[in-house]
């Protein structure tokens, strides 16, 4: 029997569902929530920005960070969602995935899945399907792929 898992994920929250059979009901494998993934658009800190000496002279310049609190937030969350699907994989629950996510969390997903579970991936929507309710989540995803 092929389960396949669907994760319908954005930075803040996610569903895992599962479907035994092609056009099959779905049932809920996890929800899982990530508070910090809807922090407002400026990463609020209560921290000075760190500084740097000028290399010449007794200047000091605040150093922007690479990486933003949301994209890191994000990432972790990302890993998690990443350990819930490895560990259906390695108890043999599921043995394809399809991912529904946004656009910039599916290239997170990307980011953090090993070669393992990309080989699982069967399908991909880059699409924000989070709010919505199950019965209306499967009928969307049903239309773009067949699940």
């Amino acid at each position: 029997m092929t389960s396949t898992w669907i994760l319908v994920a954005d930075a803040a929250r996610a569903r895992v569902f599962e479907s035994e059979r092609r056009g099959g009901p779905w049932t809920v494998v996890s929800c899982l929530a990530n508070p910090d993934g809807r922090a407002p658009g400026r990463d609020a800190t209560t921290e000075r920005a760190p500084r740097t000496m000028e290399s010449v002279g007794s200047a000091r310049h605040a150093i922007e960070p690479h990486t933003t609190l949301r994209d890191k937030s994000s990432e972790r969350f990302a890993r998690m969602l990443r350990d819930e699907l490895d560990r259906g994989c390695t108890e043999r629950r599921c043995e394809q995935l399809v991912l529904v996510a946004p656009p910039r969390f599916l290239g997170t997903l990307h980011g953090v899945l090993d070669k393992a579970l990309r080989e699982r991936i069967s399908g991909e929507l880059q699409n924000d399907f989070t709010a919505l309710e199950e019965l209306d989540v499967r009928e969307r995803v049903m239309r773009e792929l067949p699940v």
